[in-house]
């Protein structure tokens, strides 16, 4: 058997699978209530062991929140799970499961998992885009994962839309995370994102300018990553996608004012398939990849 985690700041979810990938089993709990990562590591292997249906497990995944040191599996120090510095995650779980463990990057995992079992199913070349609180993003080249010579590619929130825009945390001025990203966009007016959208939603033209305005720059990245990759498909989730029939008609308007993508090579936009599932089900096709 397999099993493939998705680690948040929100949430854990863990899933059981067979050797071919087919989920059998998935469960999960708030990450606050597990505090430590020694408690989420003893929840996670007793989770497994209970549903394990006598079966070995043979390889295990994890999906995690960056930065991460994917050779040596080790959790570097991740802003959305504070105090999680240096953890050598990969090495705990082993030796709570006896398995094989991978670390991985969770928007690599989630992209995997839509290209696997979602909306990116039946192409070669896929980009898939998470458009929340931040930015970030996972490419399939060729049909495989592609992580770049440091594990890294994918850095989608951080290509630079605008070099004299507002200073990000990674320390650049004017990425896309700072344009366009929920988080920026709550300091920038003042109000939660989700109320933001709902505004806009909703009739209101400040709001709605400020919408539009996100959703352009983010057609933009599009154009920049077309042009760099020559992917088939964009497949998009995250919370953003929620008002996806206010931010999609923006983003192929942009992606189309492009001359020099022409029709004939100009990639679809989807929304993702799976939802919060994606992460998970990604993990496990990982486990299962490296078996």
């Amino acid at each position: 058997m397999l099993a493939g985690i998705d680690l948040g700041g929100t949430q854990v979810r863990v899933a059981l699978a067979r050797s071919d990938g087919q989920l059998l089993a998935s469960f999960r709990t708030k990450t606050p209530l597990l505090g430590t990562p020694q408690r989420m590591v003893e929840w996670a292997a007793a989770e497994i062991e209970q549903h394990r249906r006598r079966e070995k497990i043979n390889s295990i995944a994890i999906g995690a929140p960056g930065p991460i040191d994917i050779e040596h599996g080790v959790l570097v120090n991740p802003p959305n799970l504070p105090g999680w510095r240096n953890v050598p995650l990969a090495s705990m779980l082993r030796r709570a499961t006896g398995a094989q463990v991978h670390v991985a990057n969770d928007a690599d995992m989630a992209g995997l998992g839509e290209y696997h079992r979602g909306a990116g199913r039946g192409t070669r070349n896929m980009v898939y885009i998470t458009w929340s609180t931040g930015v970030g993003g996972g490419l399939i080249i060729g049909g495989r994962l592609h992580r770049g010579a440091h594990g890294t590619a994918g850095e989608i929130g951080h290509m630079i839309i605008d070099p004299d825009g507002p200073l990000d945390n990674c320390g650049q001025r004017g990425c896309l995370e700072a344009m366009a990203g929920g988080a920026s966009l709550a300091r920038e007016t003042g109000h939660p994102a989700a109320e933001l959208f709902k505004a806009a939603q909703g009739g209101n033209e400040h709001a709605r300018m400020v919408v539009e305005r996100a959703a352009r720059y983010m057609g933009l990245a599009l154009i920049s990553l077309t042009n760099a990759i020559d992917p088939e498909l964009f497949v998009m989730g995250g919370g953003v996608t929620r008002s996806w029939a206010l931010v999609q008609p923006t983003m192929i308007e942009t992606l189309k004012s492009s001359p020099f993508i022409k029709p004939a090579r100009r990639p679809r936009l989807l929304r993702a398939r799976l939802g919060d599932r994606a992460g998970q089900v990604g993990a496990v096709e990982w486990a299962r990849i490296n078996q």
